[in-house]
């Protein structure tokens, strides 16, 4: 049976519940306008999960992880896009992963997606039933009613997180050794090596592959050990859609309709304007994630952004080189995004090899050379 509705009047504890009570088979998705994430069940039963955000990706996760290096999932992408495949196993067959290792990092992952939307505020879902992915899923079981214990008491210790991490524009600075003799942790130790008081923890995020919620949880712990103090940001920076959004009553809404919004995209579409064009198109279907008109409408005007960045110059197979100098980039205030990217140009790895291990969309990514080159900061060679 086929449901939808929100999680305000039913939240995810309930909803999950009745699904394994259910003994439902299908893909539940749901979306905060943002980010869309799918659990998938089996008579009841959580068998794997997804998400639209490119950190939840495996390959992403198993870097996170300490499990796999950026140069392995290159050499992995590109080998899957010669041969076709599904990643994990091409790991596997490479040497990379064992097969152990693999199903366990999947199974985490499946938890950890999950686990991230205990903390949602807001979201609209939708259950459709009997249908599942038609490539093969790594058989696990995940019992919903531990999981939804364990979600909830992850949701308690989110908002404690929140009152010593309140932004992710907080920059982490160490007040003592950060990592310990017995700390074996991979994870643990990608985050706690890259904190060296500058970086936010957004940035932070891009440089390990890792959610914000494994970073803050790992920085947390320093927190509470007194080894961490945190610098609150002076300004905290508005996301993508915060500009398409007013707040009101306490409560955002949206400053225009989807139509105005395209309508904007468009303008600046013409324009050249990619950027904007880019955030509006992301504000549009944030207001109504589950119209799937619409998602076909954005993705072929993201498609004509793409486009036109490429005719541009921004193309994969093109090399992109340091125009100016390092001490003159330190004086320049970079997003974290394009911080990672300005990281992995090495004057030899073309725009194609960054993107496959960037944890950004591959427009998100592309949109960062454009915006370097636009501005001076790199040329691009054949």
């Amino acid at each position: 049976m086929s449901i939808n509705g929100n999680l305000q009047t039913m939240n995810l504890a309930e909803l999950l519940q009745w699904l394994a009570n259910g003994r439902q088979t299908g893909t539940l998705s749901i979306t905060n306008g943002i980010e869309e994430k799918r659990v998938f069940f089996r008579d009841g039963e959580i068998v794997s999960s997804s998400s639209s955000d490119p950190k939840g990706f495996i390959g992403q996760f198993l870097i996170s992880k300490g499990v796999i290096t950026e140069e392995i999932l290159a050499q992995a992408i590109a080998v899957q896009g010669e041969q076709g495949g599904l990643l994990g196993e091409i790991l596997v067959e490479g040497g990379a992963v064992e097969q152990e290792m693999l199903d366990q990092m999947l199974k985490l992952k499946t938890e950890e997606n999950i686990f991230e939307l205990f903390v949602w505020e807001e979201g609209t879902f939708e259950f459709l039933d009997g249908e599942l992915p038609q490539q093969g899923l790594v058989p696990m079981a995940i019992h919903v009613t531990g999981l939804v214990m364990e979600g909830i008491r992850r949701l308690d210790n989110a908002k404690a997180i929140k009152e010593l991490i309140p932004s992710p524009q907080c920059v982490p600075v160490s007040v003592a050794p950060l990592i310990d003799e017995d700390e074996m942790d991979p994870g643990w130790l990608g985050v706690l090596g890259a904190v060296d008081d500058d970086r936010s923890i957004e940035d932070i995020c891009l440089h390990t592959h890792s959610s914000e919620a494994f970073v803050s949880q790992v920085l947390y712990q320093r927190i509470t050990e007194g080894k961490i103090k945190v610098v609150r940001p002076r300004i905290v920076a508005a996301d993508s859609i915060g500009s398409e959004l007013v707040a009101s009553g306490g409560s955002m809404e949206p400053a225009a309709g989807t139509e105005a919004l395209l309508a904007e995209a468009n303008e600046h579409l013409k324009n050249g304007e990619y950027e904007p064009a880019t955030r509006h198109l992301t504000a549009a279907a944030s207001l109504d994630p589950h119209n799937r008109e619409l998602a076909l409408v954005v993705k072929e005007l993201e498609s004509e952004v793409m486009a036109g960045i490429e005719g541009e110059g921004i193309v994969l197979e093109a090399v992109p080189i340091l125009e100016t100098s390092l001490d003159e980039l330190r004086n320049v205030s970079f997003s974290p995004e394009e911080g990672f990217i300005l990281s992995r140009i090495n004057g030899s790895s073309d725009i194609g090899s960054i993107v496959k291990i960037s944890p950004l969309s591959e427009l998100d990514s592309q949109l960062v050379f454009w915006k370097l080159a636009r501005d001076g900061h790199i040329k691009l060679e054949s």
